[in-house]
């Protein structure tokens, strides 16, 4: 799985433990202004999350997308930047982004149905899947978090 991924849920994955698990699995892009969002911003104010992240983009764990055009925020950036030949979806939760993206035709997918969709495709146990959707409870609404375990429990 190919995604090109919003700040807030490549926090929200640093954040519940699981961007390296992702990573592992899965191809991780973010435009220039994301990496700003997250790793300028965040050491600004002494998020550790952004110093790992910065760290994964040194050892090339995230790629970074260098844009022609110098976008505002990442949320314009993403829908702009995405081939549908290079990703398969844009990795967010952010409702506004979301309602952008489906008015565009992009594919998107939730942090907690990323977990779903890496299980789905053999590349991590059940048991994995729902200890990591554990996890990410905190950072995810719970419709999402049910309804990923459902999915998961139910093997679909």
């Amino acid at each position: 799985m190919k995604l090109l991924m919003d700040a807030d849920c490549l926090i929200k994955l640093t954040k519940a433990g699981l961007k390296e698990l992702i990573a592992e699995n899965a191809a991780i892009s973010i435009p220039e202004t994301v990496r700003c969002e997250v790793v300028d911003a965040g050491k600004i104010k002494g998020c550790a999350d952004s110093f790992a992240v910065e760290q994964n983009i040194a050892s090339q764990i995230i790629k970074v997308i260098v844009s022609p055009v110098d976008y505002a925020k990442g949320d314009h950036a993403l829908p702009a930047l995405f081939d549908k030949d290079t990703y398969d979806a844009v990795a967010t939760d952010d409702a506004k982004l979301t309602r952008n993206l489906r008015a565009h035709g992009i594919p998107f997918i939730l942090p907690g149905l990323i977990i779903h969709k890496l299980k789905k495709e053999g590349r991590m146990s059940l048991a994995t899947a729902l200890w990591a959707l554990d996890q990410l409870t905190a950072f995810i609404s719970e419709d999402e978090f049910s309804m990923t375990k459902l999915l998961l429990e139910k093997g679909k």
